[in-house]
């Protein structure tokens, strides 16, 4: 009878094992599965969020990086021209977020006591009967001094189609014929705060706005694939699409000359992303007087305006960074200060409808 019970005994707990042999078997795989399915999405989602437009992108294209400090993956989709695939190294012009740069060579000038931002605009800029003298180089950073939108007047356009007239800083100043508000009443984001801007680095460095930004930025930081000019003569620019076709003959002389300083710098995703990266993250490029004035953020909820930056709510995560639209391109490039991930859209089509979508995302990715 005691045999028959410890057979009877030894039956059980070996189907016992087995089948616990078996559930942990399945475990494991689920574990192994779930493990490979995460580790792919953690490689590869730049493009697989980029995968979901491959079909609807026929004339342009985009470009998506996402840098988590570790590892940086690069999604490409659509074409630069003509059948050309977007490629990583291409290049794009990044409009307003060229205001980054002006803004960290302002407050670098600064650092080397050769501006302070309390000084008044009269100090570098002939007077103007549509700019309060009291203005400041603060006001101007953070978009607090009620001075119009030289692009308000139809420069952009007349730039494209007449890009061998006159573009001089005299003239643009000449637009110059009302004020939008008291200075510091109020925030309003405008483009000639850094058009003067650029003007002022000019001459508290007493060097052209492009040698400082090479001194300053690129040089420091070995940007390769990063210029302070827009020019169709770039072997790797993306070629600018405006309503499907090809605009890339257009000449861009005009264009640089009335967005120097505010619009017209040109870089390819890793420059983006190393500069943005290198600002806010890693505190290379300013010391933390300096950081701390640029990210003192102030205004609405949602975007709240710093100096040369923007505090963005981008799907569930604050984003800090700027946008960026200039014929015919849009860029982001944005850090997240809590998790210490960056992220960069570049698309060579002013008028895609994609490239917000894609941004709330990437920024719903943790």
């Amino acid at each position: 009878m005691k045999l028959t019970n410890d057979i009877l005994r030894f039956g059980r707990n070996f189907k016992l094992k087995q089948s616990y042999k078996l559930h942990m078997k399945r475990v494991v795989s689920l574990f192994v599965l779930l493990t490979a399915i995460s580790h792919a999405w953690a490689q590869n989602r730049a493009q697989v969020v980029l995968d979901n437009y491959k079909d609807s992108l026929r004339s342009y294209g985009i470009i998506a990086l996402i840098d988590d400090g570790k590892d940086k993956k690069i999604g490409t989709v659509g074409f630069s021209h003509d059948g050309v695939s977007i490629q990583p190294e291409h290049t794009f012009c990044i409009g307003s977020c060229s205001k980054m740069y002006t803004a960290v060579a302002v407050l670098l000038l600064q650092e080397q006591g050769k501006l302070s931002i309390t000084d008044s605009l009269y100090r570098y800029i002939p007077p103007n009967p549509f700019v309060d003298s009291t203005i400041t180089i603060h006001h101007l950073l953070n978009h607090t001094s009620g001075i119009t939108d030289y692009t308000n007047y139809g420069i952009v356009n007349e730039a494209l189609y007449y890009p061998f007239k006159d573009y001089s800083d005299t003239y643009i100043l000449t637009l110059l014929d009302t004020v939008d508000f008291q200075k510091g009443a109020r925030y309003k984001y405008s483009n000639t705060n850094y058009f003067l801007l650029r003007m002022i680095i000019e001459r508290a460095a007493d060097k052209p706005y492009e040698a400082v930004v090479d001194e300053l930025i690129i040089d420091p930081l070995h940007l390769k694939n990063t210029y302070t000019y827009y020019s169709s003569e770039m072997s790797h620019l993306a070629h600018p699409s405006w309503r499907g076709q090809d605009v890339n003959e257009l000449s861009k002389l005009g264009t640089n000359m009335i967005s120097r300083g505010d619009g017209n710098l040109v870089s390819d995703a890793s420059d983006l992303n190393t500069f943005i990266r290198a600002l806010l993250l890693d505190s290379m490029l300013l010391n933390s007087e300096s950081l701390r004035i640029m990210t003192s953020f102030t205004g609405e909820k949602k975007s709240r305006n710093g100096c040369g930056l923007f505090a963005d709510s981008i799907g569930v995560n604050v984003f800090w960074g700027h946008t960026g639209r200039q014929f015919s391109y849009i860029s982001y490039a944005y850090v997240n200060p809590e998790t210490g991930e960056s992220f960069v859209l570049l698309t060579n089509n002013a008028n895609d409808t994609y490239i917000d979508e894609i941004s709330k995302r990437i920024g719903r990715l943790d």
